[in-house]
């Protein structure tokens, strides 16, 4: 009756430790509350069952694959690849129960009633550590369910959980899941195929391997507890630094509602380019998330621009213009400062290089530095289709405002000398979305 006991306790200690780490760990989803009930109570019953009728190495993997099932139906795209997250899981989820469990009492000689009060005091423990955990922790969760639910792990920690799996599964369901514990003269032997020496080396590598494992665990969640804190300093100097360019903005009469404009549209035209697979080398979901933040700054060079020149009513003088056009390595020249202030950040690198290229042309005419074709970054590529299109079809002091056509048909003229042809047919894949935000204005 206590095997049984042991084996359901085992069994159950096996699923909650394994949704743990899906969630908190390996930062998995769940379903809906409803669904995730009903799953796993249906999911429990069945690895129970398992484990009278086939034995615990049955309900392991009954567990493991419910895991692998809550994984895909939980999460909304890559939910196939989930089911391989059952490899590392096999070795990290009984890892961290099975040497905990088998190998003290192996190493220390315990009787075999020893063992089974052991094995209950350790599940005792468990529980009680749960409760508190469902009490105590109510805070810790809802924190972690805000601002984790649209987090994943990084590649370098996926590969180390991977790792770490295998490594656990080599030293626990190879070595210690074949040790049966018993009693003779004293001495615990091993009913299994190993001898006591080889055992010894399993038990005390799996328990070093646990330790490790509880360790990287601990660190993978500190360190998405800094990231979520950096992410929010990082938000904060964002917020800043657009704050400082619609001041800059404030002293154009004739841009308001310019940068939120533009930012529409770069973000719009960058997602038709990622969507039709064009540079998909370059526009990964972060460099676009990075360019739709960095555009509000494009212009914000325009601070050094006198009062005279920003807003005069009327066409620039030749040296005027010159004057205008420093506007672009002064921003260049003032977000790299901002950067050297706040530390390395890629959206800041990327507002530089919009600030200081968004008037270079496709064919190298463009100012301040003369570049062409592919040598302009991307980021300022956009925002030169962007820029003119905002400024073709907004009221000035000196002019009004261009009806939606004929700017269409400016930008189309530009296409291959002043613009990127490719950033150019995104925009009018694009061009009824554009359209409705323009009348929208």
């Amino acid at each position: 009756m206590a095997a049984l006991i042991l084996g359901i306790l085992e069994t159950a200690a096996l699923a909650i430790s394994g949704l743990l780490v899906k969630k908190y760990v390996f930062l998995e989803p769940d379903m809906e509350p409803k669904k995730h009930r009903i799953f796993w109570t249906i999911g429990f019953l069945i690895s129970v069952g398992a484990y009278i009728a086939f034995g615990k190495d049955a309900a392991s993997v009954a567990v493991l694959v419910l895991i692998g099932l809550s994984i895909c139906l939980s999460r909304k795209k890559y939910r196939l690849p989930g089911i391989l997250l059952m490899i590392p899981f096999m070795g990290i989820v009984n890892g961290l129960i099975i040497p905990a469990m088998f190998v003290p009492p192996y190493l220390l000689s315990f009787s075999e009633a020893g063992i089974i009060v052991y094995q209950f005091s350790i599940y005792g423990t468990f529980a009680v550590l749960l409760v508190l955990f469902y009490f105590k922790g109510r805070k810790w969760r809802a924190w972690f369910d805000e601002n984790m639910k649209n987090r994943s792990l990084r590649l370098s920690e996926q590969i180390l959980l991977w790792i770490v799996g295998i490594v656990m599964m080599l030293f626990s369901n190879t070595g210690v899941m074949n040790m049966e514990i018993v009693s003779y003269n004293g001495d615990a032997q091993s009913a299994g195929k190993y001898g006591p020496e080889v055992l010894s080396f399993i038990g005390i590598g799996s328990m070093a391997a646990f330790i490790m494992t509880v360790t990287i665990i601990v660190l993978i969640m500190q360190g998405n507890k800094r990231s979520f804190y950096h992410e929010r300093l990082s938000g904060m100097q964002s917020g800043m630094i657009t704050f400082m360019a619609e001041v800059v903005e404030n002293r154009d009469d004739n841009t308001g509602g310019h940068i939120r404009r533009t930012a529409k549209y770069v973000e719009v035209i960058a997602k038709e380019l990622k969507k039709k697979g064009v540079y998909s080398d370059i526009l990964t979901d972060r460099y676009v998330e990075d360019m739709i933040i960095a555009a509000p700054l494009h212009d914000i060079g325009k601070i050094h621009i006198p009062d005279a020149v920003l807003n005069k009513p009327a066409k620039l003088t030749d040296e005027e213009f010159e004057i205008m056009k420093t506007h672009t390595s002064a921003g260049e020249e003032l977000l790299f400062h901002a950067k050297d202030e706040l530390g390395e950040s890629e959206y800041l690198n990327m507002a530089a290089e919009m600030a200081a290229f968004h008037h270079e042309k496709w064919n190298g005419k463009g100012y301040p530095y003369g570049k062409s074709g592919e040598e302009i970054p991307l980021c300022a590529r956009i925002m030169a289709v962007a820029d003119v299109f905002d400024a073709l079809t907004s009221k000035r002091c000196y002019k009004e405002a261009m009806p939606l056509e004929k700017a269409y048909d400016i930008i189309r003229e530009g296409s291959g000398s002043h613009f990127d042809p490719a950033v150019v047919e995104a925009f009018f894949a694009a061009a009824d979305e554009i359209g409705q935000m323009t009348k929208a204005e």
